[in-house]
């Protein structure tokens, strides 16, 4: 049977081993992982930022922002998000990217929508903006030609890619 002070030191070592991960893990994605308009939100240039779901008061910050045009890769995006965009003068183009398995046709489409809006603010968003900052890093390198290791930076800012996205990715450089 374990002491008093022996059950403190035992909960204090247990909160350390689950709090050191989720302090790592939002100083990866600065102070908090909701604190821009979206979810994980990052800003690659002036006019292009990746980003997971809105947050409270998410899309008047883009707006504010000056986004035009928002990319959804959701495969099952919110109610409403087109017209809710369509009030405030966004554009909203949906391109269903199924999370365990993204498709080469899913990056064509991408690339196409993206091209289209190039010289537009674009919001390329998804739930956390892992499938994003993947996309937009494979388009940065394979269509605008951004060094890799350039490009890398923004995607690593959210994620390092593993498993099936890893596989995707490198799918797509090599045949792109």
């Amino acid at each position: 049977m374990m002491t008093s002070p022996s059950k403190r030191i035992v909960a204090a070592a247990a909160i350390l081993v689950v709090s050191i991960p989720a302090f790592v893990a939002a100083q990866m994605h600065g102070d908090d992982a909701h604190s821009g308009p979206t979810m994980n939100h990052h800003r690659v240039d002036d006019r292009l930022s990746t980003g997971g779901h809105f947050v409270d008061g998410g899309l008047a910050r883009i707006k504010s922002e000056g986004v035009e045009v928002v990319i959804d890769l959701r495969d099952k995006p919110p109610p409403n998000q087109k017209q809710k965009l369509a009030d405030l003068g966004i554009e909203y183009i949906n391109i269903p990217v199924v999370w365990t398995s993204p498709e080469r046709v899913d990056f064509e489409l991408f690339r196409d929508a993206m091209s289209k809006h190039r010289g537009d603010n674009v919001l390329v968003q998804c739930q956390a903006n892992y499938r994003a900052s993947a996309m937009t890093y494979l388009y940065r390198v394979r269509v605008e030609e951004i060094p890799e290791a350039e490009a890398s930076k923004d995607l690593l800012a959210i994620w390092e890619p593993s498993g099936r996205w890893a596989e995707y990715m490198s799918e797509i450089l090599r045949t792109e």
